[in-house]
């Protein structure tokens, strides 16, 4: 276990960077031709109004407790407690229909050894319309034979990793094989962090399925020592029969987390099948949208409208307010916005699978 003094100089350090050393940039008189020269760049009026916002926060939240503002519960690990929100969504997400992903599999030639869409077509027009009209040709027979044992008796993960050895992660047929697995499978995730990599992760949200439902639960750092018991407390979650879907989750939430178990000494054990929506979302809608960015498709696609937000670049800022003053105020927009976040990656979900129905 970490010694707690380690722990209170390690905060009292993020504390000190974020309010000397802020990860972003505020562009004054509104000028956006001057924001290419920031990695990170907020409008003058825009940080104006999000100041206004976490005073406004201050006010109305002064002197409520963390627990009434946010329900959930304690939850104890063998390093401390930590602290849990808890709610729910009504959700439908279509149940899996593992013959039916098969089948529609054994019709893609490009999934045997050798062939590629130029060689398919000429198969078809040959009249080799699926991987078993190949099993008596000369040259795939036993490439296809490997092919189809695969496709009709491998595992949900076997099945995944051969239309990925083959496609890209923003196929149609690699989002079809969510199909193979079960609705309460599924394990949706987004983190809230200071900033870059190697500092604390605040928030973990995890959403999953159960009956018509999406349960969600959001492990909030009451303090930065919370923070390892909250990673011991979403481990439970992150067991080998999860499939893992996240927005961008393979470049930022997947190795950012291993680098915080690993900051702890703790196995990460994220081995789970993943799907990460950006990359079938820009494949599919990026000639519809200025962007693919989640809150743009939730807005275009799913109809949400975000009130109280905050730039993700301010979060530690709020999040630092919360520190100092013990008001949870400048919290609520960062558990609301990492709610909002998981409930819509889970509906762009449900659309894209309907999509490859």
């Amino acid at each position: 276990m970490t010694p707690p003094m380690a722990f209170e100089a390690a905060s009292r350090l993020w504390r000190d960077r974020i309010t000397r050393t802020p990860d972003y940039s505020v562009i004054r008189n509104d000028r956006i031709f001057r924001t290419s020269f920031s990695d990170s760049c907020i409008l003058a009026s825009e940080y104006e109004g999000v100041m206004r916002l976490k005073r406004d926060l201050c006010r109305s939240y002064q002197d409520s407790p963390l627990e009434e503002v946010f329900p959930g519960c304690t939850e104890n690990t063998t390093e401390g407690p930590c602290y849990c929100i808890t709610s729910r969504e009504r959700l439908h997400l279509p149940g899996g229909d593992p013959g039916g992903v098969r089948e529609a599999l054994c019709s893609d030639l490009t999934l045997v050894f050798g062939i590629g869409e130029r060689k398919a077509r000429e198969l078809k027009r040959k009249g080799y319309r699926t991987i078993n009209d190949l099993l008596l040709h000369r040259r795939f027979g036993p490439s296809a034979r490997d092919c189809l044992d695969v496709l009709l008796h491998g595992s949900p993960e076997q099945v995944t990793d051969l239309v990925s050895r083959w496609h890209s992660r923003s196929s149609h047929q690699a989002v079809r094989t969510a199909g193979l697995y079960r609705p309460e499978q599924f394990l949706f995730l987004d983190l809230e962090t200071l900033g870059i990599y190697q500092r604390p992760i605040i928030l973990i949200g995890l959403a999953g399925v159960e009956g018509q439902e999406l349960v969600l639960r959001q492990y909030l750092l009451r303090t930065i020592d919370e923070e390892l018991p909250a990673l011991l407390a979403a481990q439970q979650y992150l067991g080998p029969d999860r499939v893992l879907v996240t927005y961008n989750g393979r470049t930022f939430d997947i190795p950012y987390l291993r680098e915080r178990y690993a900051y702890y000494g703790e196995p990460a054990r994220i081995l789970q099948p993943h799907f990460d929506l950006l990359h079938p979302s820009r494949k599919r809608w990026r000639d519809l949208f200025p962007d693919c960015r989640l809150m743009t498709l939730e807005s275009r696609l799913l109809g949400v409208t975000r009130e109280q937000d905050v730039p993700s670049a301010l979060v530690p800022e709020f999040y630092e307010s919360f520190l100092t003053s013990g008001n949870p105020g400048p919290l609520v927009p960062v558990v609301m916005h990492n709610r909002q976040d998981l409930v819509s990656l889970a509906r762009l979900f449900c659309l894209l699978r309907e999509g490859c129905a």
